[in-house]
C-alpha cells in the first residue's frame, strides 16, 4: 500500500504525517510525502537548492523515530498544485491522499482558489482530510 501525503511546512501538514505515520505503521505502507512549488518565472538553481535541502531536513526530522518506510517529493512545474499533486498521485498509484486543511470562508475559498478542493474532486483514490 503506498500514502501520499500533502505537505507545506504549516501545524495541519506536520499532523497529517503523524496521521499517515500512524496509518502506515498498522497497514505495513510506504508514505510519499510532496510539497509543491508553483512558479512563473525561472527559479535560482542556488535557492531552489535550499529548498530541497530545507524540505528534505524538515521531512527526515518528522520520520525520525518511525519505522516506516518514505519518499520526500518537492515537485517544481508551472502548473498549479492541485494538478501537480493528482498528477504525481496518478503517476505513483497511491491508494489515498491525506492533507491537512486549514478552515476559510466560502469568499476566501473563491478568490484565492482551493488546492485541498481540486485534490478532493480530482483524486483517482480516497481522500482523508485533517485539520
Amino acid at each position: 500500500m503506498k500514502i501520499m501525503v500533502c505537505y507545506a511546512d504549516t501545524s495541519t501538514s506536520r499532523d497529517a504525517v503523524r496521521l499517515v505515520q500512524k496509518h502506515a505503521e498498522v497497514w505495513n505502507a510506504e508514505v510519499e510525502v510532496v510539497s509543491t512549488i508553483t512558479r512563473e518565472e525561472p527559479i535560482k538553481h542556488s535557492r531552489l537548492q535550499e529548498r530541497e535541502e530545507q524540505f528534505e531536513a524538515q521531512i527526515r526530522e518528522l520520520f525520525e523515530d518511525v519505522n516506516v518506510p518514505y519518499k520526500a517529493h518537492l515537485l517544481v512545474n508551472s502548473t498549479p498544485a492541485g494538478e501537480q499533486l493528482i498528477r504525481h498521485a496518478t503517476r505513483k498509484k497511491v491508494d489515498f491522499i491525506c492533507l491537512g486543511i486549514r478552515k476559510r470562508s466560502k469568499v476566501g475559498k473563491l478568490i484565492f482558489g482551493s488546492t485541498v478542493q481540486y485534490v478532493i474532486l480530482n483524486a483517482p483514490c480516497p481522500v482523508l482530510t485533517t485539520g
